[in-house]
């Protein structure tokens, strides 16, 4: 009891010493025993959970939610872990060397007391000045073994606690988050979804661990990646009126939507373009796609190898190939026509060093497939000559272009059809196209 006492700082005959009898005459507890009641059902309710509590922490009310671990010792001491693409750079982190307190302050104020690596680096200033505008102070809304809600003191984000369950292991239980943030949010920035709700659908943007239905007008709804399901900040989206709310969802069996798991709510988010359209899109918008050479079929793989290893042999080396879109022009009878043309860039150590070859591309877009196929090297200043440098070497040696360009259609060129290469079609920055009539045939495309 002595401990207990410790951490709520003796705060109780601090806090209410000017309530009259009058007021306390309103209740059947005076001010300082409601006081004392509230600081000890908290601080009981947070030291309860055996493995701890998942806290859904939000810095402020418009920034994306991160979840963060924590167990609370009756002496003192807190236990705090996270791993998140802010704060921990996507690698684990603990902290276990510092305490945390229960006082009264205006209700009562869950307090990190001294400095914890994870809680209050989301505080810390930053090199802009203000850093994540977080807080390591929180009033506590209320408080029971199966839910603790908080608000920040400083920058008012709502935060949760739900108990762990017992038994799991805290590193594998961040394995799991980033299982399911691969697979909806990672790379996937300008993602339009639609957000199907009651027979109505609204047209939101994913960006920055957020859907956004108006950035200009900030309409936007910050949510947490919890193992298996994403939970919204607050009460949710709103979901048919003003009175009922979409909070949690689960990512379905085919992986192609979040479902709405909250009871009499039908709600779910579905991509609002076909995997070969956000391909198509994101090249009118000059984001180009480059290729991993190291996730490609075994056909492919032999393609590519055929190309490197000629390159090699020359003197020269393969860096990289990427799909673009870019703009062009041309000049028709006195009027100069804008127009977009599909290219491969290829990347390579040559002649004069680091060069970029170009070959323009036919790019024929049909429903989830795509034909993509050559049609002649660029015709830039200066890139036919890197075009018939590079395809020689690629073919074997001087007079052997139309060898080396045999094998870079053998690579290229040909028509597929798109996946995801995250496991989920809510995720379209890594993609897959894969050969209509040879599944060996497979290139990875990322964007870039």
């Amino acid at each position: 009891m002595k401990n207990k006492s410790i951490i709520l700082l003796l705060a109780l005959g601090l806090a209410f010493t000017a309530c009259s009898r009058d007021e306390d005459s309103l209740f059947d507890q005076s001010a300082a025993e409601r006081t004392e009641k509230a600081l000890t059902n908290a601080f009981d309710v947070l030291t309860s959970a055996e493995n701890g509590w998942e806290m859904l922490y939000y810095a402020n009310p418009v920034n994306a939610g991160y979840t963060v671990l924590l167990k609370f010792d009756e002496h003192g001491s807190v236990l705090a872990a996270s791993r998140n693409p802010q704060t921990t750079k996507n690698v684990y982190k603990e902290d276990n060397n510092s305490t945390w307190a229960i006082r009264a302050d205006y209700g009562p104020i869950l307090s990190f007391d001294t400095y914890n690596d994870v809680m209050h680096a989301w505080a810390d200033p930053q090199s802009d000045g203000d850093g994540y505008l977080g807080d390591y102070e929180f009033l506590i809304l209320e408080a029971t073994p199966q839910l603790v809600r908080l608000k920040g003191k400083k920058h008012s984000g709502y935060c949760e606690l739900h108990p762990m369950p017992k038994g799991q292991d805290w590193q594998v239980y961040f394995d799991e988050v980033y299982k399911l943030r691969d697979m909806l949010v990672t790379n996937n920035d300008g993602t339009a979804f639609n957000f199907e709700n009651n027979g109505k659908t609204e047209e939101m943007v994913y960006s920055d661990g957020m859907m956004i239905v108006n950035l200009e007008e900030g309409i936007l709804y910050p949510f947490t990646i919890r193992p298996n399901m994403v939970t919204f900040y607050g009460k949710g989206v709103p979901s048919g009126n003003d009175s009922t709310f979409a909070k949690n969802f689960k990512i379905n069996d085919a992986k192609d939507a979040l479902v709405c798991t909250d009871s009499g709510i039908s709600a779910r988010f579905v991509p609002a373009l076909t995997l070969a359209e956000v391909l198509n899109v994101k090249l009118d918008h000059h984001i180009q796609w480059g290729i991993d050479k190291n996730d490609i079929g075994s056909a492919s793989k032999t393609a590519y190898n055929l190309i490197a290893n000629a390159v090699k042999n020359s003197g020269g080396s393969l860096k990289s190939m990427k799909i673009q879109r870019v703009d062009s022009v041309k000049i028709d009878d006195l009027d100069t026509i804008k127009y977009m043309v599909d290219r491969l860039n290829v990347e390579f150590n040559g002649s004069n060093g680091v060069t970029q070859a170009f070959f323009i591309m036919d790019f024929d877009l049909n429903g989830t497939s795509l034909t993509y196929s050559y049609k002649y090297p660029s015709g830039e200043p200066g890139a036919d000559i890197a075009a018939k440098e590079f395809l020689q070497r690629a073919g074997g040696g001087t007079g052997k272009e139309e060898v080396g360009l045999k094998r870079l259609k053998d690579f290229i060129t040909g028509q597929f059809q798109v996946s995801s290469a995250s496991g989920s079609t809510l995720n379209a920055q890594e993609l897959y196209l894969t050969g209509t009539n040879d599944s060996n045939k497979r290139l990875k495309l990322i964007a870039r």
